[in-house]
């Protein structure tokens, strides 16, 4: 008997743009200044280069949330295109990039708290314990309340970029604040290589709203609306932090060294006082709508796993009124806290925000080449499918996003092979990748169930790529989809 889900649906697009949106927006607000490595003109380079990426990725996957209309996002997909093994590994490397994205939102909370009230960095790891808990609990206690809190939260971390944007308009000056510092290009082509990954930092989340599918009302028009919509606004907020943050005092060189760019040119703008003090705490709010977008994704994405089988049987337990997922975001939320606990012990704050992103990228990157090979093969061997949303890019902007990802890894492994803090994404992400493998091999597979997808507001059973039978039920499946 199929499970009803539509009586527990909320979003609409303004909602999915607010949880696009917000669980980006962070990146506006920190990590993106290590891209800074490359130069401004060389970040801004990378940036266009992260940007095509973004919008080709984004309009594809907008397509599958529409054929495969699963809470499963990337795995889903995988599962439907390419089977259940490719379906698994799609899933670890999101679970991989979901939990430490989380983690590295963290850590920037963190610095802002720390610098906002004038303490030192060892005070990081409670200020992590603190926002944890506190939106572990606010995720727990129901989706129309998260929703309210991420479109207010969104909302408002915007506006506060906006009016960052118009107030240093006036203090502008290129040449003083990067020529003058010899900050237009930096390391020629390895300073691009090293900073390509942290200007993906600008969109890395986008790609999470297909995970609130089973939320979302109507989401054959909602989730592409919500999708493209998101990306707009990002690509538009990219280049503006970019090119304010770094072309006013202090400049270019300090904003590549700073914990917390965007609190240093709010000080710029508004000056050092007990005014912009006051103003400034609300900057937090932009790195706190990323946090909890994150967790609500990532509470989805363990849940729709363990339920088809991938998982553990026990991280699908969901509240009995609530329909939250409790197993899914106490399990993230607790290995993402341990985490960056143990990483902050091992190798110290300074580098650990640009560790943690690289690993989280990587995590990212496997599940963007696992989704775009799954919107290939769907094209390929199914062009009759049902796809209420298709890519304006098809197949071409499909192949060249995956050129892309391409590029991405390797000026990851770039960066670890000259340099061991980085090195150390490289070794946990292969380990990860390993302990995932044996739990597959050993048990995941005997316990994998039929992809479930959402046809009017019920869920039913939907035949992977993999199954004997998925030739012959082709026009069913389109059917269902």
């Amino acid at each position: 008997m199929a499970d009803t889900v539509q009586d527990n649906r909320y979003a609409r697009a303004p909602h999915l743009w607010a949880l696009g949106v917000g669980a980006v927006i962070s990146g506006d607000f920190f990590g993106w200044q290590t891209a800074l490595s490359a130069g401004f003109l060389g970040l801004v380079v990378n940036l266009v280069l992260a940007s095509v990426l973004y919008i080709l990725l984004s309009f594809s996957i907008a397509e599958l949330s529409t054929s495969v209309p699963c809470g499963g996002g990337p795995y889903a997909f995988a599962h439907r295109a390419l089977g259940s093994t490719s379906a698994y590994f799609a899933g670890l490397a999101e679970v991989l990039k979901v939990v430490v994205t989380v983690a590295v939102i963290a850590v920037g909370i963190g610095a802002y708290m720390n610098q906002l009230l004038k303490l030192e960095e060892g005070h990081g790891p409670i200020w992590w314990v603190v926002f944890y808990v506190l939106f572990t609990v606010l995720n727990l206690i129901g989706v129309a309340l998260s929703f309210r809190v991420q479109v207010a939260a969104t909302v408002l971390s915007v506006v506060i970029l906006i009016v960052f944007y118009i107030g240093a308009i006036s203090y502008v000056d290129y040449g003083l604040w990067v020529r003058d510092q010899d900050w237009e290009w930096k390391d020629g082509a390895s300073g691009l290589v090293n900073g390509f990954s942290f200007s993906m930092w600008f969109f890395l989340g986008i790609e999470e709203l297909p995970l609130a599918v089973e939320d979302t009302i109507d989401p054959q028009v909602n989730m592409p609306r919500g999708l493209i919509s998101s990306i707009v606004t990002l690509f538009v907020l990219a280049f503006s932090t970019a090119f304010f943050n770094t072309t006013i005092s202090p400049g270019a060189s300090a904003i590549f060294e700073s914990a917390s760019p965007l609190l240093d040119g709010y000080k710029t703008v508004f000056g050092d006082n007990s005014v912009t003090s006051g103003f400034s705490w609300l900057l937090i709010v932009g790195l706190l709508a990323s946090f909890h977008s994150f967790i609500y994704c990532m509470g989805r994405l363990v849940m729709a796993m363990a339920r088809d089988g991938f998982l553990p049987a026990i991280l699908a337990n969901v509240h009995p009124i609530r329909q939250t997922p409790t197993a899914g975001i106490l399990a993230g939320t607790s290995i993402g806290l341990v985490t960056v606990i143990v990483m902050y012990y091992a190798i110290g704050f300074i580098r650990l925000g640009a560790v943690l992103i690289n690993l989280a990228l990587l995590g990212a990157l496997i599940s963007y080449a696992f989704q775009l090979v799954s919107f290939l093969a769907l094209r390929v061997r199914e062009p009759d499918l049902a796809r209420p949303y298709r890519s304006p890019f098809g197949m071409p902007g499909a192949l060249l996003c995956l050129g892309l990802v391409a590029y991405a890894l390797f000026t990851i492994v770039y960066q670890g092979a000259g340099s061991s803090d980085f090195l150390v994404s490289i070794v946990i992400a292969i380990l990860y990748f390993v302990l995932g493998a044996a739990w597959f091999a050993g048990v995941a597979r005997h316990h994998i169930k039929p992809l479930s997808v959402i046809h009017q507001g019920e869920r039913q059973g939907y035949v992977g790529a993999d199954s004997p039978h998925a030739a012959s039920l082709t026009k069913e499946s389109t059917a269902l989809a």
